[in-house]
């Protein structure tokens, strides 16, 4: 194979892994999230039901706390994963089953917090969550 030809393919080579390798990363900033709560305090008594969920402080621009079944209850960031330098929030819709970001139009389910409609190119960026029936622990 011709030298000049080497240098080009190794270049385009590069530059595509390096797409590749990014294309599911999100692009909110890491943050240190360990947040503790009693679901039978008042202030989240909608967790007491499937479907209901709360905002909580922490993450990087806020958390909502989905119960979708019995035993799971999933925390996801509240920072739309598109145009994350215009710090635009997510909002839990009046149905409860979905969330959206006004600033694209982007919607989530919150059961799983996949994309439902809009430009955004993730899902929602999920936190680890452990749930016994009384205490829920989010971590990232």
């Amino acid at each position: 194979m011709p030298r000049y030809l080497i240098i080009p393919i190794i270049i385009c080579t590069l530059s595509l892994s390096e797409c590749r390798n990014n294309s599911n990363e999100h692009t909110i900033p890491d943050v240190r999230v360990n947040i503790d709560i009693d679901v039978n305090l008042p202030q989240y008594n909608n967790l007491n039901f499937i479907g209901g969920w709360v905002y909580l402080k922490g993450g990087y621009n806020g958390i909502i706390v989905h119960r979708s079944t019995v035993d799971v209850l999933a925390a996801y960031e509240r920072q739309a994963p598109y145009l994350v330098e215009e710090g635009c929030r997510i909002d839990v819709d009046s149905n409860g089953v979905t969330c959206r970001d006004h600033c694209s139009g982007s919607e989530w389910l919150l059961f799983d917090g996949q994309l439902v409609k809009g430009p955004a190119p993730y899902p929602l960026k999920q936190y680890r969550s452990s749930f016994d029936g009384v205490r829920l622990s989010i971590r990232n």
